[in-house]
Formats: C-alpha cells, sequence, structure tokens
C-alpha cells in the first residue's frame, strides 16, 4: 500500500528541492543525523520519503548536486548517507536520459577532486548501486568502467581504495556485463589486484579482498586463480602480524565467502587452506576472535559437498590438531565458580558481568565446531581421534579445566557415535575407568559434569552401565556418603535415579551391593539435604525397595518415620514419593508397617484432602489411594475393613498418576472377583460405585488399566448381570447416569 502525505508537506517538498538555496536541506541533515537533534529526526525521515514518493528526481539531482558541489565535507557526507538511505538504485531510473547523462559526466569529474577518503567510501556504495541497476536495465556506461580501470591502476590510493570498493560490491547482472565489456584487460584488472593485495595501506588491501571475492569469476583461468589466491594467503598472513591486526578479520572474512562462492575452483588447495587456517588457530598470540575466524574457514569447506575427499584424505594427525583447536576454547572459556554451585561448562553458569556473552558465545562456538567436525570426518576417524584425545590428554590432566573440556567433548560425540564408541576396543573400559575416577575427581565442576554425563539418554551411557552397573552402584553410594557438595550429591542421586530405572531388576541382587546402597541412601535422606535432592533419594530408595524388597525390609522401621514426616512436606513432589514409599512398604515391610499403621492412616488422610486442590496435589493424592488400597489388600488384621476399604473405592477410578492407576483397578478386580465383603458392603450396597468405575476405566481404554484388566472387568460385568436378582440390578441401574447406562447395555445384552 502507498505512502500517503499531505498536499501541505509535498507542495513543501517541492519546494525545497526546486530551490538554489540549500539551507533547507542543511537543516534537513541535522535532523537526520546530529544526535542533539533526535527528537525532530521522525519528521525529517517523513520529510524525506515525501520526497522519494512525489519528486524522485528532484531528490535525486538535489542530493547528488550537494554531494559533488558542496566546500563542505559534513554536507558531502550527510548527502551521501541520505542517498544510500533512499537508495539509488530506485531513483535513478525516475531521471530523464538527459538528466543521467549530465550526472554520469558529472560524477567521473566529482570523483577526480574529492579528497576526504570518508566520502570516497561512501560514494562508492552509491556508484555500484547505480552502475548495476544501469547495466541491470541493458544499458551501458564505458566510460566510469574506464575510470574505474585507471583509477584502480594509478598511483592514488584513495581512488585505488574507491575502486576497489566499487568492484566488490557489483551486482551479478553488472558482472556479467563486465566481463564482456573488459574485452582483453582481464589480465590488467588481475595485476592491479595482485598489486593492491600486496599494498601497504591496509584499508586498501581489505578492499582487494572484497574485490577478488565479487570478481572471481574473471579469474577462473588455473593460472590467474592460483597467483590471486596466493597472493590473498600471503597477504592474510601479513595483516595477522602486522600492526594492522584489526584489519584481518575483514579480509579473512571475504576468503571465508569465497570458499563458499566457488568450491570448484579452490578444491585444489583446500588441504593447504586447511592448514593456512589450523596455523592460525593454533598460534598463542592471536586473539580469541582471530582464532574463531580462522576456523570458520575450515568449517565453511568442511560443509561443502566438494570437499569431502580433501577431507577424507587428512592425516590422524592433523585431524587430531583441528580438534584441539575448539578444545583449547572450551578450556580458555571455563571458569571457576569455587563453591560447586556452578554448572558443568560456561554456558550453563549464572554469569552477573558483562562478560557473560563473551563467554556463552565462545562455548557455543567450540561445540558447533565440534559438532560440524564429527560431521565432515564420520564416526570412525572420528572416535579414533577423540579416543587419542580423551586417553592422552584430558581425562588425565592435572589440571581440572582440561578435564572438564575431556567431559564436554566425550558428551558431545558419544550423542551421535555412541554405537561406534561401544565396539571400538578398549574404548568403553578405557573411559569407564575414567569416568569413575571422576566420580571422585578434586574438583567440584569435573565431579558434577562426570555424574551429569551419566544421566544422558544414549547407548554410550546405558550400554556402560549395564556391563559395569555393580561399578557404578558402587561409585554412585560412595558419592551420596562421602562428597561434601550438596549439588553433587544432588547429580550423583539425579544419575543413580536414571541408572535405577534403566538397569535390569535382577542386576543390585545378582551383586547384594544392595545393603550398601540402601544404607547409603537412608544417610542421605536422612541428612536432609535440599528439596530436589530429598526426592531423588526418595525416588531411588523406592525402585530399590520394590526391586530388592528382601533386603529392602529390614530397613522399613527406619525408613517410615523418615516417610511419615515428608508426607507433611511443602513440594508435593516429596509428599508423592512419600506416599509411594508407604505403599511399597505396605506391600513388602509386613513385620515393621503394623506398629506405624494408625499414624500412616492419619498421614494418607491428609494427603488426600488436598485431592482436585491442583494437578500436582492430584498426582500425590493419587499415589495415597494407592497406598492406602496396600494397606487394605496386605493389613486387614490392623485395620477397620469395613470403613477403610469403602474410603479406599470412593476414591476410584485414578486418574492422575497412570502407573499407580493401574496397580489400583487391578487390584479392584481381584477383590470384586473373590466377592470380598469389605469392599460391596452389607446387602452389595457398593455395587452401583465397583460399576460405574468399571464403566469409566473400560471407557478410557488402556490408559487406565492393562489390556488384561479391562478384560476381567468386562467379564465380571457379565458375571454380575447374571448373578445379581433382577429387582437388585434394576436399582443399581437407576442409580446410574443415562450415559453410564448406555456403556453398560451390551454386557446386559449377552443374556
Amino acid at each position: 500500500m502507498e505512502p500517503k502525505f499531505p498536499l501541505e508537506l509535498q507542495s513543501e517538498t517541492f519546494r525545497i528541492l526546486s530551490s538554489n538555496d540549500d539551507t533547507a536541506m542543511e537543516i534537513l541533515f541535522s535532523h537526520l543525523y546530529d544526535p542533539q537533534q533526535n527528537q525532530n529526526q521522525s519528521q525529517a525521515l517523513t520529510f524525506l520519503q515525501c520526497c522519494k514518493h512525489h519528486h524522485p528526481d528532484l531528490l535525486m539531482i538535489k542530493l547528488f548536486f550537494l554531494l559533488t558541489s558542496s566546500p563542505e565535507i559534513p554536507t558531502r557526507t550527510n548527502a551521501a548517507r541520505a542517498l544510500l538511505s533512499v537508495q539509488p538504485a530506485e531513483l535513478w531510473p525516475k531521471l530523464r536520459p538527459q538528466a543521467q547523462s549530465r550526472l554520469q559526466a558529472h560524477f567521473i569529474n566529482y570523483l577526480t577532486e574529492e579528497t576526504s577518503i570518508h566520502v570516497l567510501r561512501l560514494a562508492s556504495t552509491i556508484l555500484s548501486q547505480t552502475v548495476s541497476v544501469i547495466y541491470k536495465s541493458q544499458q551501458h556506461w564505458n566510460e566510469i568502467i574506464d575510470f574505474l580501470l585507471s583509477s584502480v591502476n594509478s598511483n592514488d590510493e584513495k581512488l585505488i581504495e574507491f575502486s576497489l570498493l566499487v568492484f566488490s560490491s557489483l551486482s551479478n547482472d553488472c558482472r556479467l556485463s563486465l566481463a564482456k565489456s573488459l574485452n582483453g584487460r582481464v589480465r590488467l584488472l588481475h595485476s592491479s589486484f595482485l598489486a593492491s593485495l600486496t599494498s601497504r595501506n591496509p584499508t586498501v588491501q581489505v578492499a582487494a579482498f572484497a574485490a577478488v571475492v565479487n570478481l572471481i569469476s574473471l579469474f577462473s583461468d588455473n593460472q590467474l586463480f592460483h597467483e590471486v589466491l596466493r597472493a590473498m594467503m600471503v597477504a592474510v598472513f601479513a595483516l595477522l602480524h602486522g600492526f594492522e591486526r584489526s584489519h584481518f578479520k575483514s579480509a579473512f572474512a571475504e576468503l571465508v565467502k569465497l570458499v563458499s562462492a566457488e568450491p570448484v575452483l579452490l578444491k585444489p588447495y583446500m588441504s593447504d587452506m586447511v592448514l593456512d587456517a589450523l596455523q592460525i588457530a593454533e598460534n598463542c598470540g592471536v586473539t580469541e576472535e582471530t582464532r574463531r575466524l580462522a576456523f570458520e574457514l575450515v568449517l565453511a569447506m568442511a560443509e561443502l559437498k566438494e570437499s569431502e575427499q580433501v577431507m577424507a584424505s587428512l592425516s590422524h594427525e592433523m585431524v587430531v590438531r583441528l580438534f584441539i583447536v575448539p578444545m583449547k576454547t572450551l578450556v580458555l572459556y571455563v571458569k571457576d565458580d569455587g563453591n560447586g554451585n556452578g554448572a558443568d561448562c560456561a554456558a550453563d553458569r549464572k554469569m552477573e558481568d558483562p562478560e557473560k556473552e563473551k563467554v556463552d558465545g565462545a562455548y557455543e562456538f567450540g561445540i558447533k565446531c565440534l559438532k560440524k567436525l564429527c560431521v565432515a570426518f564420520g564416526e570412525t576417524k572420528v572416535v579414533g581421534v577423540v579416543y587419542e584425545l580423551l586417553t592422552n590428554y584430558y581425562l588425565d590432566s592435572t589440571d581440572w579445566k582440561m578435564r572438564l573440556a575431556g567431559i564436554t567433548l566425550l558428551s558431545e560425540i558419544a550423542k551421535d557415535f555412541s554405537d561406534e564408541m561401544v565396539m571400538k576396543d578398549n574404548f568403553l573400559e578405557e573411559i569407564v575407568f575414567r569416568i569413575l575416577k571422576l566420580f571422585q575427581d578434586s574438583h567440584v565442576q569435573v565431579r558434577l559434569a562426570a555424574f551429569t554425563l551419566m544421566e544422558m539418554p544414549i547407548i554410550f551411557v546405558q550400554t556402560a552401565q549395564l556391563l559395569y552397573h555393580h561399578r557404578f552402584v558402587h561409585a554412585f553410594s560412595a558419592a551420596l556418603g562421602s562428597d561434601g557438595d550438596n549439588k553433587v550429591k544432588e547429580q550423583a542421586a539425579s544419575a543413580m535415579l536414571y541408572f535405577l530405572k534403566n538397569t535390569l531388576p535382577e542386576s543390585l541382587l545378582l551383586y547384594q551391593n544392595a545393603d550398601n546402597l540402601m544404607n547409603k541412601m537412608l544417610s542421605s535422606i536422612q541428612d536432609k539435604g535440599n528439596a530436589k535432592q530429598r526426592r531423588i533419594v526418595l525416588s531411588a530408595f523406592n525402585i530399590v525397595s520394590q526391586r530388592c524388597h528382601e533386603v529392602a525390609h529390614k530397613y522399613f522401621a527406619n525408613y517410615l518415620p523418615i516417610l511419615l514426616e515428608a508426607c507433611t512436606d511443602k513440594n508435593s513432589e516429596i509428599k508423592e514419593e512419600a506416599a509411594r514409599g508407604i505403599r511399597i512398604c505396605a506391600e513388602f515391610g509386613t513385620p515393621n508397617f503394623k506398629p506405624f499403621i494408625n499414624m500412616i492412616l492419619s498421614a494418607l488422610s491428609n494427603l488426600l484432602k488436598d485431592r482436585n486442590a491442583s494437578n500436582s496435589e492430584n498426582a500425590t493424592s493419587d499415589v495415597a489411594v494407592s497406598a492406602l488400597g496396600r494397606i487394605c489388600e496386605f493389613h486387614r488384621d490392623s485395620i477397620d475393613v469395613t470403613t477403610a476399604v469403602p474410603a479406599w473405592l470412593s476414591f476410584l477410578p485414578l486418574k492422575d498418576d497412570l502407573a499407580e492407576a493401574k496397580i489400583m483397578h487391578e487390584q479392584l478386580c481381584s477383590m470384586v472377583a473373590r466377592l470380598d465383603t469389605a469392599l460391596l458392603g452389607a446387602g452389595n450396597q457398593n455395587l452401583t460405585k465397583i460399576i460405574a468405575v468399571f464403566l469409566e476405566v473400560i471407557e478410557k481404554g488402556d490408559k487406565l488399566a492393562t489390556e488384561e484388566t479391562i478384560t476381567q472387568m468386562k467379564s465380571l460385568l457379565r458375571q454380575l448381570a447374571q448373578n445379581i436378582p433382577s429387582n437388585t440390578f434394576e436399582t443399581i441401574l437407576l442409580s446410574l447416569s443415562a450415559q453410564q447406562r448406555e456403556l453398560l447395555l451390551p454386557f446386559l445384552s449377552s443374556f
């Protein structure tokens, strides 16, 4: 949609653009570019847009006149900035041919007289856009091409830099036309570019890099390309080691661009370029930014299909050196937090200082490099290199930062190459041995990272825990009992919980380290660390209790008081695990359970009061219902079943904790099948509730119960329909909702 400007503003813009008085334009420039006039900037921009929309030809002529004729450098600078903001490529076609010819002639004369290099740099962009739009419209401007060729070959450094900047910004259409119009002058341009690349003026060198890359298609001849590429590499090292190192960044960025633009031309030189970039990145005297930029060249080549053969042919030693570069970055940007509360890498730390963004960016770049190198070299070569790095340099290093970087490398490589790592001779055993050693490392962050690694859901970790589970259980137990850092204890507990959830049930018994583990976990729970550590360890203790109940039951006398206290915790997750522990003790802790029965029922009653308060509390109360159900099943001699069982039934079906729901709904089936009198109630008064629960569970499919339980429920409904007196069943039907009666109908129609 075209912008609308008031007629008054249109008239005002026409008056100013047509006037010989330039005062109004000077004021406009001050509003646009003077920081002290920011309050007027919006109005000035509106004025400029109105000029562009309604009087584009007058605007182009006015700004061009000020650029080429004003005696004041600030005015010429501002006129160039304004021209660029309104985009000369859009204004040029609006000019009449006669006006275009006058501006073209005047421009060339102006360029020979301009004294300010700053203005010339702005003018170079204006000219390149103008030349590009001229050639795009199938027109020509041979005079400017001649002028540029003459300037780049002159002794005037200002004009050399100017012409190079114009060449560096020409559009593709213009480059194609330029190639046709050079008529044998390619070698002249080539020689001029070579001379500029060896200039002592670093700004000329950088401009030459950009010009060469933009016009590289002109030098596709093998000899010309070889010479220009060699000159670029020599120049970039000169910029790196010279006093003008700040220019290296711009020049090298052009090399990276060249790799993506002309991979076929560069293919014969890629091995040498990798080595050159590696030498820069390995240089201890360069900044991290320079090291990162040098490695960008390697990554650019690594991502190219044309470079696959080149990368595959690199020696093992070269690949090792390539991996060491990003590893140095990881080591450099790891900070000692001093109190063990830091994460395992710089990117995870909660830093407050201004360097955070720099640190995080460098760390992320290091990780990106590792990932891209993995893709470039493939799993077989990478795993061999990583094995060498981990065993010879990092995991056994005396520097904790090196050890931490080693764990980071292992974590990243294992995400994609676990299969190869597991199958490689000695890899798994050697690395597991070192990981177990790092569990007891002298530095908190290393221990933390080692335990974090063992919680990763990857094949390498799962295989290590399967083959060396007895060692890991022992190591987890030791960490729970001896580590002085709460953050490490928490992570060790979390890694242990992950291990327990994924290990085979009989593994703990097979090796009876279960006793040692349960002692350490019980001690850890009693220490009352932070809330998260208390929840994780409770969960782990519950898993071991479930799987090793023959061993666990003797600990229940000490465990139950802890669970009762945890039932009153403010943290809903802790209360949920406490209720689950009570449910497990109810199943397997018969000798020790009876003395606590009244306190347990009271604690469960309090948990059930919170039902429907929130989703988190519902999950907790579901587990509490499950615990009550197990008490009704296994401890009838210690409770009043006539009140406890109906109370349990009233909370069914369970819907939030699906695992507990399946346990309880299976138990309900079992009790109905044996015609449990406490469940059915006097005169079968609870039968309506039982049928309603069955129907709701069946309707949800296998979400709330196993397929076997659902099948049994359907069978029981048919038996009830067949065996209950008709008048009793009619009363039950009247008590059900219309939807429930509809669900029950298929089970009645069979008889």
